[in-house]
């Protein structure tokens, strides 16, 4: 028996790619230089791969799909709606912060408990993600504390 992929993920998973395809489309109709699509277009390869993995992993599978909750289904779009909430503060707050308290609240969500290890793992990743991207890309990014 083939597992059919869950309606409501396959709905997320088409506003992902949709999304997706937008960003990168208007980031190619802008500009085709190194500089505009040093993110973007590795982002779109990787969006694909890994729809292409899970719709293949959801078709080829043995196992039947179980559509008792649509509680996962909440989980991911309050995921997606705290990127997007991501996405507003890096020009508001700057990078690093919205990385920190997007960070966290992944953390959270995903089942981490303490009062201290979230806040440290999200200000880690934080510092490295700022600092890498600060190496690799030619201009400044805007933030708040590094």
């Amino acid at each position: 028996m083939t597992r059919k992929l869950n309606a409501a993920h396959a709905a997320l998973l088409g506003v992902i790619l949709g999304v997706g395809a937008f960003i990168t489309w208007s980031a190619v109709s802008a500009s085709v230089s190194m500089n505009n699509l040093i993110v973007v277009v590795p982002v779109a390869i990787v969006l694909i791969v890994l729809a292409v993995t899970i719709i293949g992993g959801a078709l080829l599978s043995s196992t039947p799909s179980e559509e008792t909750s649509d509680q996962p289904v909440w989980g991911d779009l309050m995921l997606l709606m705290g990127f997007a909430v991501f996405c507003y503060a890096l020009t508001k707050v700057g990078f690093d912060i919205a990385t920190f308290l997007f960070v966290w609240g992944g953390v959270v969500m995903s089942g981490g408990r303490g009062w201290w290890q979230p806040p440290l793992f999200a200000a880690l990743f934080t510092i490295l993600l700022v600092k890498g991207f600060g190496a690799l890309f030619p201009y400044p990014m805007m933030t708040l504390v590094f």
